[in-house]
């Protein structure tokens, strides 16, 4: 392994050694880069007074088969201006046990997998992962700018099995996540309207939504301006369950003399709800 290709990763220092712990652990140990003063951890001027030196065991992100581990001498320089500071080291930011470059990695893999998944993979702790994901959308999710917010679309989705739901409110003009609340109830849903305010509400000109009563008495009880707009899929849902199969069943029960004409009414539900496009020359 060729030291100066390892120093290129960790700016600052060395490679000092390196070795296995087991068969999926390597540990790699550095040492300062006598060519580079540390530099003060708040003003960034460099210093050779060196206040005291501490190691540390931060996690690197894995090379093929092996999880890394680095063992890092962190200096503590007598800084002119700022006093006993500890060095800056670009790479580990702060006191987290992660090099930048394993934050990296995790950020990337938490857009493509879910938490669980990341940290069984990495072998990370699912409240490390979750803590970096946290960040990540602290740093890149943009301001929730209220007064341009016209258009809502409002759905429920499972938590649990066992119909444990969430409402979530969206933006219809940006598709922005607005709002998250455990329950579908009108209670759950209130707490919205109440963080969206008064002017808020009022500016609401729209709102999109399933045929959930508790959402609609919502809107109307807030938004008086708002026109509620049922999807498509479950008004034609609701018209199938409750218009067509309610004349199917009457036209069924008013031919119980004619067997042979009953059964093929009660056996035509799925027929009545296709297309008229998709029936062949044989059903038309």
């Amino acid at each position: 392994m060729d030291a100066s290709l390892l120093a290129l990763f960790w700016e600052g220092f060395e490679l000092d050694r390196y070795e296995l712990l087991d068969t999926h652990s390597l540990l790699v140990t550095l040492k300062p880069d006598p060519a580079r003063p540390p530099r003060c951890h708040r003003c960034g001027q460099a210093s050779t007074l060196i206040h005291d030196t501490h190691r540390r065991r931060v996690r690197e992100r894995d090379l093929f088969q092996y999880r890394v581990w680095l063992d890092v001498p962190v200096r503590r320089v007598r800084c002119r201006q700022c006093g006993p500071r500890r060095e800056r080291i670009d790479w580990l930011i702060g006191r987290q046990s992660l090099t930048c470059a394993m934050v990296n990695w995790v950020e990337a893999l938490v857009r493509l997998m879910p938490v669980k998944h990341v940290a069984e993979l990495l072998g990370l702790h699912w409240h490390t992962v979750k803590a970096i994901d946290y960040r990540r959308l602290q740093r890149e999710v943009r301001p929730v700018d209220l007064s341009r917010v016209r258009r809502l679309i409002m759905d429920e989705f499972a938590l649990f099995k066992g119909h444990r739901y969430a409402t979530v409110a969206i933006c219809a003009d940006t598709q922005q996540v607005l709002w998250i609340g455990e329950g579908r109830s009108r209670a759950a849903v209130r707490p919205f309207f109440e963080w969206l305010g008064p002017k808020g509400c009022q500016q609401i000109e729209a709102v999109a939504m399933d045929m959930n009563t508790a959402m609609d008495l919502e809107v109307q009880a807030n938004c008086p301006r708002a026109r509620v707009v049922y999807d498509l899929f479950h008004v034609i849902a609701k018209f199938g369950r409750e218009v067509i199969d309610r004349v199917r069943v009457d036209q069924a029960n008013r031919l119980r003399e004619d067997k042979p004409a009953r059964r093929a009414v009660k056996r035509s539900r799925w027929l009545l709800l296709r297309n008229p496009e998709n029936l062949g020359e044989e059903l038309k």
